[in-house]
C-alpha cells in the first residue's frame, strides 16, 4: 500500500530521523529554508535580463490616407537604417521618401504595417544620402510610437533638427509627427527580445495593455484571466518589455513553492519535495515560459494546485472531523480548476481527471465505512455530491464568468454577461477552424519525445557566425527520462497500489488523451506543458522506489539524475534565455535532432 511506502525511511533525509515526523505533511524549519532558497534562485533566473524597463510611450496616429510629416536633419546625412516601433492596431501601409533639397523625392521604403509587429521594432535598411525624410500614411490603422534613423556606422539615432506635419490631417488623427521622435533614447539600433515582443506576446501582452486602456481587445481566442494577470505587470511598470513580462516571471517563480508544497504533501518527505522542485527548476519549459508574456505559466500552476487539493481530499478520512475538512480541499480544487479553465480551454481537460479521482475516493470512503461499521456513509455521500454541484460547477463557472469583467469593459460593443455564450461559440469555431500551416506545429504523438520544439525567437543583425534563439524545448532528461519513469511507475504503482501514481496517471491521461481527438488540427509542443510536472513526480516516485529497494543503488541513481538534469539545464540555457552563442555550437551542440529547427 502507499501508506507503507510513505512511512519507510529513505537512506538520506533532512533533519530528524524520526519516521513519523518525516512522513508528515506538516512543514518543518528546513522546508521553509529550502523553499526560500529555491524560490529566490528561481526568481533570479526568471527576472535576470527579462527585458528593458523603458520603451516609447507617446505616439502619432494618422487619421486619413495622405497624413504624414517631413523630417529635417539640418544637413545632409548618410542614412542606412530606419527603425519603427508600432503599437496596437498595427495595420495599414505607409511610404517613406528621401530628398536632398526638399523638392525632388525618391522612395526609401514602402511599409506594410502588420498585427504581428505590435510593440516590436522593425528595421528598414537602405543606404542613401539625404537631408529630408518624408513619411506618408497610404492606408491608416496603425500607431507610430517612435521612429529613428541611423547612419551606416552609428549605433545612436541621427539627430533631428525639426519635424513638420503636412496639411492633410484627418479628424481621427492623434498626436503629431514630432511625437514619433520625442523618445530617441529608447530607439535601439538592433531589434531584440529585450526591446520588442516576440511570438504570442503580440497577442497576450498586447491584450493586457488593451484591457488597461479600455481598448477593443484584439485577441479573444482564449479566456481572459491570463491576460488580466499580465496586465498587473503593465500597471506596475508601464507598457515596457519588463512590464508585460513581469507577471509571467512572478507566476514562474510562484510555481516553485506551489510544486514543492504538492510534492511535499504527496511524498511526505522533505527530501523528495526538494528533488522534485530541483527538477522543475532544471526544466527548460518552466524557465522559457517564466520569461515571456505567455499565459501558460499561470494555467499550469493552477493545474498543479487543482489536482494536489483533490489528492488531499482523497487522503482525508471522514472520521474525527475529516468530513468537514474534506470540503475545504474540494472547494480549493474546484476554484483552481476554474482559474485554469479561465486561462485556456485545454486546461478544462483536467476536469475529467478530477471527476475520475473524486468518484474513486468516494469508493474508498465506502470501503472504509463498511470496514468501520459506519451507518452514516450514504448521508455523507449525498451531502458531498450536492456540495460538488456548487464546488465543481458553480464555483468554476463563477470564476470563469468573473474573468471576463475587464474584457467586457474594454469592448466597444454594448456587450454584457448575456453575450458570454456567443464568445465561447466564437472561440470554439476559431480553434476548430485553425487550418493554417505553421512551421513549428507538431502532432500530439510527437510531444513526449520532444521531436518538434517551437522556435519562439531568432536574433537578427548578429555578428557573422553568431546565433541567438529562444525555443520552447524541455530538458531532455526530464522529458525522455520522465516518460520512461511515467510508464515504469504505472506498472510498479499498480503492484504497490500507489495513490500517488494513481493521481499522476489519471491526470496525465486526462490532459493528454483529449488531444488525440481534438477538433483543432494545428497543435504545438507547448500544449504538453501541463503534463511536465507529472513527469517530474513520476521520476521522483521511481527514485524513491529505487532508494527503498536498494539504498546504495537508489542513492547513486538519484544523484546521477539530479546531476544530469543540472548539466543539461546549463547545456541548453542559451536557448532558454536568448543568449548569443556561436552558430557552430548551436548546430553541433544544441541541435541534437534535425527536427529541432533553431
Amino acid at each position: 500500500m502507499e501508506g507503507r511506502l510513505d512511512d519507510r525511511s529513505a537512506p538520506i533525509g533532512w533533519g530528524s530521523t524520526d519516521s513519523g515526523e518525516r512522513s508528515s505533511r506538516r512543514w518543518r524549519r528546513i522546508d521553509w529554508i529550502l523553499v526560500a532558497i529555491l524560490t529566490f534562485v528561481s526568481a533570479l533566473a526568471s527576472f535576470h535580463d527579462l527585458g528593458n524597463r523603458s520603451a516609447p510611450q507617446t505616439f502619432w496616429k494618422p487619421g486619413v490616407a495622405g497624413d504624414g510629416f517631413t523630417v529635417d536633419f539640418g544637413e545632409t546625412r548618410s542614412v542606412g537604417r530606419l527603425n519603427l516601433y508600432e503599437g496596437p492596431g498595427a495595420t495599414g501601409n505607409s511610404k517613406v521618401e528621401y530628398s536632398l533639397d526638399g523638392l525632388n523625392w525618391q522612395t526609401y521604403a514602402e511599409i506594410e504595417h502588420k498585427v504581428s509587429r505590435a510593440f516590436t521594432w522593425k528595421s528598414e535598411d537602405k543606404l542613401v544620402e539625404a537631408r529630408y525624410m518624408r513619411y506618408t500614411a497610404t492606408r491608416v490603422g496603425f500607431r507610430m510610437y517612435e521612429a529613428a534613423f541611423f547612419s551606416p556606422d552609428g549605433k545612436t539615432p541621427i539627430p533631428i533638427a525639426s519635424v513638420t506635419d503636412n496639411e492633410k490631417k484627418g479628424t481621427l488623427t492623434e498626436g503629431s509627427g514630432a511625437l514619433a521622435f520625442d523618445e530617441q533614447s529608447e530607439a535601439p539600433y538592433r531589434p531584440d527580445y529585450r526591446n520588442s515582443m516576440y511570438f504570442d506576446e503580440i497577442y497576450h501582452g498586447r491584450t493586457a495593455y488593451e484591457f488597461i486602456e479600455k481598448m477593443e481587445p484584439y485577441e479573444n481566442t482564449h479566456p481572459p484571466l491570463g491576460k488580466v494577470i499580465l496586465s498587473l505587470g503593465v500597471e506596475l511598470f508601464g507598457m515596457t518589455p519588463y512590464g508585460w513580462r513581469f507577471m509571467a516571471a512572478v507566476g514562474g517563480t510562484l510555481m516553485v513553492p506551489v510544486f514543492y508544497m504538492a510534492a511535499r504533501g504527496m511524498f511526505k518527505r522533505t527530501r523528495y519535495a526538494f528533488m522534485a522542485t530541483l527538477l522543475l527548476m532544471f526544466e527548460g519549459f518552466h524557465l522559457v515560459h517564466s520569461r515571456m508574456a505567455n499565459v501558460d505559466i499561470f494555467g499550469v500552476t493552477f493545474t498543479i494546485l487543482m489536482y494536489y487539493f483533490m489528492y488531499l481530499y482523497g487522503e482525508t478520512k471522514w472520521r474525527n472531523g475529516g468530513f468537514g475538512k474534506s470540503f475545504l480541499y474540494l472547494g480549493l480544487s474546484g476554484f483552481f480548476f476554474g482559474c485554469a479553465a479561465s486561462v485556456k480551454w485545454n486546461y478544462l481537460y483536467g476536469g475529467a481527471g478530477l471527476a475520475i479521482l473524486f468518484f474513486w475516493y468516494l469508493y474508498r470512503r465506502a470501503k472504509e465505512a463498511r470496514e468501520n461499521g459506519d451507518n452514516g456513509y450514504l448521508k455523507r455521500v449525498v451531502l458531498t455530491i450536492m456540495a460538488c454541484l456548487v464546488l465543481y460547477i458553480a464555483v468554476p463557472v463563477g470564476t470563469y464568468v468573473a474573468s471576463y469583467t475587464q474584457f467586457l469593459q474594454s469592448t466597444k460593443a454594448d456587450d454584457s454577461i448575456k453575450d458570454l455564450w456567443q464568445y465561447q461559440k466564437n472561440m470554439y469555431d476559431y480553434h476548430k477552424g485553425v487550418k493554417e500551416k505553421h512551421p513549428y506545429s507538431s502532432k500530439w504523438y510527437t510531444w513526449p519525445l520532444m521531436l518538434r520544439p517551437v522556435w519562439y525567437y531568432g536574433g537578427k543583425d548578429l555578428a557573422q557566425g553568431d546565433a541567438q534563439s529562444i525555443a520552447a524545448i524541455g530538458n531532455p532528461l526530464v522529458w525522455w527520462g520522465g516518460l520512461a519513469a511515467l510508464l515504469a511507475s504505472w506498472f510498479l504503482g499498480a503492484i504497490r497500489r500507489s495513490r500517488i501514481v494513481l493521481v499522476t496517471a489519471v491526470m496525465y491521461l486526462s490532459f493528454y488523451v483529449p488531444w488525440m481527438v481534438s477538433p483543432r488540427s494545428i497543435t504545438f509542443l507547448y500544449h504538453y506543458f501541463p503534463m511536465v510536472p507529472l513527469l517530474i513526480l513520476s521520476i521522483v516516485w521511481i527514485l524513491r522506489f529505487a532508494e527503498q529497494e536498494s539504498p546504495r543503488v537508489g542513492k547513486a541513481l538519484s544523484a546521477l539524475t539530479l546531476t544530469g538534469a543540472a548539466v543539461l539545464f546549463v547545456w541548453f540555457y542559451p536557448i532558454y534565455t536568448g543568449l548569443t552563442i556561436s552558430r557552430e555550437w548551436m548546430n553541433f551542440g544544441i541541435r541534437w535532432l534535425d527536427s529541432w529547427g533553431f
